[in-house]
């Protein structure tokens, strides 16, 4: 199933009986001395640009872009009293038609990175920002939790279609390499890299890429997405990302749309996580949930942990707070 040293944060939880399914170790000992609320100190790691150019060239072989995987193996759940609230129901992931070169669509691409043991995959979203060349996605995908590191030659392919025949229709604008990543320090200090974690309310990043050609990565696409920090817990929201984990492949866009209520765990920080319905797999950690608020289209949250029930197949996002607003201003 891909490499095995890390944890894939699209999981699956099961439900028997009408039982919640939590994965083991969910309530670890202690808890976070600051709410997720409050928090606000950051971890992040500097590409060298050697590293850049070793990036590159780690690229070069096309088999290692088509043969990522999921990080890591799904746990063995661990079952725990059910939620007094309902779970969103089941919205089947619909495929994104290609190409995806249509900037509207290229904002959304593929995260490729080095994990210990493999290649991993994620996915991201082109969000605006001052340099122009900064990409959203979930702190999984960046970075191994507790006990973990910062992962290796991290790369965002805008518009990924792996069905394409040629390297030029596959990756229309090319490869991105990163050159600098931040997550929180809470998710590097209390995530585990093996199993799920009062964490997750935490599992948001984003990472500033290099331009291969010196024109910055919004000017190249011609768009990108605004995110809307501390946004309306209920709204109506459309997820995207590549799923990657049976019955997908990995090779194209899909969505998924459906309302949000809330989702939290005793012992989780504030604020609660958002919750939506969804089929998507692994792959698709880190993709961007969109809504309109006010007659305006905003990125509000990302892909970070799946969960099957025998009633529905769902999927948890961060609220994007005012932590997740600091971390986006300290770029």
């Amino acid at each position: 199933m891909g490499p095995t040293h890390q944890k894939n944060r699209i999981i699956t939880l099961s439900v028997i009986g009408g039982v919640v399914m939590t994965l083991l170790g969910l309530f670890v000992s202690g808890t976070l001395a600051i709410e997720a609320g409050k928090a606000k100190a950051m971890s992040e790691k500097r590409y060298s640009d050697q590293e850049i150019q070793d990036n590159n060239r780690f690229w070069d072989d096309e088999g290692k872009v088509g043969g990522a995987k999921p990080v890591g193996p799904q746990m063995t759940p661990d079952q725990q009293q059910a939620p007094n609230y309902q779970p969103p129901r089941t919205q089947q992931a619909k495929l994104v038609d290609g190409p995806y070169k249509d900037p509207d669509k290229a904002i959304r691409g593929k995260i490729v990175f080095e994990v210990p043991g493999g290649i991993g995959e994620c996915s991201g979203t082109v969000v605006h920002s001052a340099s122009g060349n900064m990409v959203w996605t979930a702190a999984h995908c960046l970075h191994g939790g507790k006990g973990g590191d910062f992962y290796g030659n991290v790369t965002f392919i805008p518009g990924y279609d792996g069905t394409a025949q040629s390297r030029k229709d596959r990756e229309p604008y090319g490869r991105w390499p990163a050159k600098r990543v931040q997550v929180s320090d809470q998710w590097v200090k209390d995530a585990d890299p093996e199993r799920d974690s009062i964490a997750s309310p935490f599992d948001f990043g984003a990472f500033v890429v290099q331009p291969p050609s010196g024109r910055s990565l919004e000017a190249t696409l011609g768009t990108s997405a605004e995110i809307l920090w501390n946004a309306p817990r209920h709204l109506d929201v459309e997820s995207y990302g590549y799923p990657g984990e049976d019955p997908f492949d990995g090779k194209t866009m899909y969505t998924c749309a459906s309302p949000t209520s809330d989702f939290r765990n005793s012992g989780w920080p504030k604020p609660d996580m958002l919750w939506m319905g969804c089929t998507m797999t692994g792959g698709s950690s880190g993709g961007g949930w969109f809504a309109e608020v006010q007659g305006k289209r905003y990125l509000v949250s990302n892909v970070s942990l799946g969960i099957s029930m025998t009633t529905a197949k769902t999927m948890t996002g961060p609220y994007l707070g005012d932590v997740a607003q600091e971390l986006y201003r300290r770029f």
